[in-house]
C-alpha cells in the first residue's frame, strides 16, 4: 500500500495500453546514467506482473555492471553471456527465484565484448523465443549514455522504458538519451 507500490501498479496499468496489442511482449528498462533506479523499477515491475498472473522472464542485460543477481540473491555463475557465446542453451541459464511465474536470467560472467554479443543474432533469437514462452520478457539494460549496449537492446525490443531520477538528472542528459534511443528506432 506504499506510494512506491502504487506507482508500480500505475506503471503496469499504463504499459498495458502502450501498444495496440496491449502490454509489450519484450521490453528494455534503461536510464540516462547509472543509479537512476532502473534495476529497482525492473524488479518491482517483474514482481507486479507475476503477481497479476503473467509468466515473466527477467533478464539482466547489463553485461558490464550486472546487479540483478545481487538484488534477487541468486547465482551469477551462468547467464546471458553464456547463452550469447553459444556455450549454454536458454533453459540452462534461467533460475527460479521462489516467486511464482517469475524466472531470472542473470548476466553471467562479464564478457570482454558486451556490445558485440548484444548486437549478434542470438540476442534477437532469445527475445523471440522468450516472447513465445513467456507473457513478457523484461530486460534490465545498462544506461544509455556512453555505451552502445542500451540502444542495441532498445532496437530489438518491442518497447523501451526510460527511468529518470526526478530532481537529480539534468534535462539535457535525458534529452540526449532520448535522442540516442530514437536514433536506434526504440519505441520509448
Amino acid at each position: 500500500r506504499s506510494g512506491a507500490a502504487e506507482a508500480i501498479r500505475s506503471l503496469r496499468t499504463g504499459l498495458q495500453f502502450a501498444t495496440s496489442d496491449g502490454l509489450p511482449r519484450t521490453m528494455v528498462v534503461t536510464s540516462s546514467k547509472p543509479s537512476e533506479g532502473k534495476t529497482t523499477t525492473t524488479i518491482a515491475l517483474a514482481k507486479s506482473l507475476a503477481d497479476l498472473g503473467m509468466n515473466v522472464l527477467l533478464i539482466d542485460g547489463d553485461l558490464r555492471n550486472a546487479s540483478i543477481h545481487k538484488r534477487v540473491r541468486c547465482s551469477n555463475e551462468v547467464g546471458l553471456s553464456n547463452y550469447l557465446t553459444g556455450s549454454k542453451m536458454p533453459e540452462e541459464v534461467v533460475q527460479d527465484i521462489g516467486i511464482n511465474r517469475l524466472v531470472v536470467m542473470t548476466s553471467g560472467p562479464l564478457p570482454p565484448n558486451p556490445a558485440e554479443l548484444l548486437a549478434g543474432p542470438k540476442m534477437l533469437s532469445l527475445l523471440t523465443l522468450g516472447a513465445e514462452s513467456f507473457d513478457i520478457v523484461l530486460i534490465d539494460g545498462p544506461p544509455v549514455m556512453g555505451l552502445a549496449d542500451a540502444p542495441l537492446l532498445a532496437s530489438i525490443a518491442q518497447a523501451t522504458l526510460l527511468v529518470v531520477a526526478a530532481n537529480e538528472t539534468r534535462r539535457s542528459v535525458v534529452k540526449v538519451a532520448v535522442r540516442r534511443l530514437r536514433f536506434a528506432k526504440a519505441n520509448i
